[in-house]
This record gives structure tokens, C-alpha cells and sequence, in this order.
């Protein structure tokens, strides 16, 4: 499994970014890649290159448990609306 939580650097979520990676990593055993973003605003979390939460989409950042229970779920599907 592949995990990428891709963050504004201009926006200093970097210390967010590493928070939730800190959190899936301890819960789920994989490290996931930090990647510093030109995109103003970005904070996106993507697990096998699919899109799991938006903060683009949400407009709030996400509730870190919630991330990790759903990449623990063995049946993990995107919903319908990415980012939710």
C-alpha cells in the first residue's frame, strides 16, 4: 500500500501533514510520503494513487482518526464524492 499526503508548503501545513502521517503510520504500519505542494491551499491524502480526502474538495482539513480508520478498512473503496 502507498500512501501520499500532498501539502501546502507556502501555506506551512508541512507540521499538519506530518501529524496525520505520524498517526497512519502508527495505526496502520506504513509510512506515508510527505509531498510539499505548489498548490496554494493543498492538503490531499491519496492511498494506492487514489484519492481519499481533499481539503479542495472539503474546504477544512481532515479528522485525522477518521483518515486512519478508513485506510485500515480491509474493504476500503472511495466514495462517490473523493474528499468526503
Amino acid at each position: 500500500m502507498k500512501i501520499s499526503i500532498e501539502y501546502c508548503g507556502a501555506c506551512n501545513y508541512r507540521p499538519i501533514a506530518a501529524a496525520l502521517a505520524f498517526l497512519i503510520e502508527k495505526g496502520t504500519g506504513v509510512k506515508p510520503d510527505l509531498v510539499h505542494s505548489s498548490v496554494a491551499g493543498a492538503f490531499e491524502v491519496t492511498v494506492d494513487g487514489v484519492l481519499l480526502y481533499s481539503k479542495h474538495v472539503t474546504g477544512v482539513f481532515p479528522d485525522n482518526q477518521e483518515i486512519v480508520a478508513r485506510i485500515k478498512k480491509s474493504d476500503w473503496k472511495p466514495t462517490p464524492k473523493e474528499g468526503i
